[in-house]
This record gives structure tokens, sequence and C-alpha cells, in this order.
């Protein structure tokens, strides 16, 4: 099972929520409305990650998908939250390299706002 929840949308930042699984079933119910509420608003984006349990290379490739779409709007995705298997999959892959990794909301907020100066 797979959560999405949009805790806000401001005018320069947008901030989800993925709960649950991310895997080849889930990615299904979860893909286009993550999409949705991220690359199409074409805005900064933080996703909490802190109650994903588990994601497969489709679930890191739709973060990058999303990433990379909001980098051509001079925008920028970051994860808050990793832990775990999460972040050990994430981190393997080199996604630290490329989507920002957060400690906290704060921190993930200033590296939001930054990205739009």
């Amino acid at each position: 099972m797979i959560e999405l929840e949009v805790l806000s949308h401001d005018s320069d930042v947008s901030h989800v929520k993925l709960k649950g699984r991310l895997d080849a079933v889930t990615l299904r119910q979860v893909d286009i409305r993550f999409h949705g509420e991220t690359a199409a608003r074409k805005r900064s984006t933080i996703v909490d990650i802190s109650e994903l349990d588990f994601i497969t290379s489709l679930g890191i490739g739709m973060l990058f998908g999303c990433a990379k779409s909001l980098r051509r709007h001079d925008a920028v995705m970051v994860l808050v939250g990793s832990k775990g298997f999460v972040d050990n999959a994430l981190r393997t892959v080199g996604a630290h390299e490329i989507i920002p990794f957060a400690a906290n909301v704060e921190d993930a907020l200033r590296v939001a706002r930054e990205s739009r100066s």
C-alpha cells in the first residue's frame, strides 16, 4: 500500500509525503498524482519519505523523473526523512548526488527556497 499526502502548497514550495511501499504495484496507484503534485506544479518540492518503508528501482525512477523535470523549471526536489532500507537504496544508486537530502523540514525549506534565487 502507498499513500500520498499533500502537506502544503504555497506560492514557492510544495510539500508532500509518501507513506508505505513504493514498488511496481503501488507505483501505478501513485505515479500520476505524484507527478501532478510535484513536477507539474513547476515549483520546488519537499518530499517527506520518513514513512516510506520500501522502494524499488521503479520508485527511484519516479523520484528521479520528477526531480529532473523540476530542474528544467529552476526548481528542486528535496528529500527529507530518508532512513533505513529506503535511505540505503537511494544512496546506493547515488540519489543523494542528484536530489538533495535534508535532515529536517526547516533545512529542506532553505534548500528549496535557495534554488529559486
